[in-house]
């Protein structure tokens, strides 16, 4: 367990937890932010209040695991808002190369209402309905003689705006590549 605190007008607390049982690796975090400090809202008088959680469960023996978070963001100016994210990842972990292991993934994503405040919200507009949908899938390359991993992912991403300002959005797709060598 962790605990911040800032000044006067921020501070956090955390839970986290990793462990084995049986044939499965387990771990979960929770923690809970709150924010009302006007210098880090652009000068507005507001709330933020953020609660987020994950968990994690792998079975060591075939490598299927299942990755699921939550997360709530409530902020109040000029009325109130919020932000609710779900997210999910399933996939599998093997050594099938003398490289390392290989990772493949499908990830889901869902978040109602932004948390980002347009021109309409200002001039008194409801703007959390608002929606993003990601799905997509990767496969990362572990390189244990490097301490490397590399990887390509897709993304699919759609976006969609429930308010009366006119804008439209297409979906978007893209692929990315990275690496990452720790030391």
């Amino acid at each position: 367990m962790s605990a911040s605190w800032g000044e006067d007008d921020i501070w956090a607390v955390t839970t986290r937890y990793a462990g084995e049982w049986a044939d499965f690796k387990v771990a979960g975090v929770a923690s809970y932010a709150e924010s009302t400090d006007e210098n880090l809202n652009l000068g507005i008088s507001a709330t933020q209040q953020y609660f987020q959680a994950g968990a994690y469960v792998e079975h060591i023996p075939t490598g299927l695991f299942a990755y699921g978070a939550y997360g709530h963001d409530t902020y109040d100016f000029s009325g109130s808002g919020q932000s609710e994210t779900w997210y999910g990842k399933l996939g599998i972990r093997q050594r099938w190369t003398a490289l390392g292991h290989t990772v493949l993934y499908g990830e889901y994503e869902n978040v109602k209402g932004s948390g980002a405040f347009s021109q309409s919200e200002l001039a008194g507009l409801d703007a959390t309905h608002d929606r993003t949908e990601v799905w997509g899938g990767g496969i990362v390359q572990e390189i244990d003689s490097a301490a490397m991993s590399i990887w390509v992912k897709y993304r699919h991403l759609d976006y969609s705006d429930n308010n009366t300002d006119g804008i439209a959005y297409d979906n978007f797709q893209y692929v990315g590549m990275g690496a990452l060598i720790n030391f």
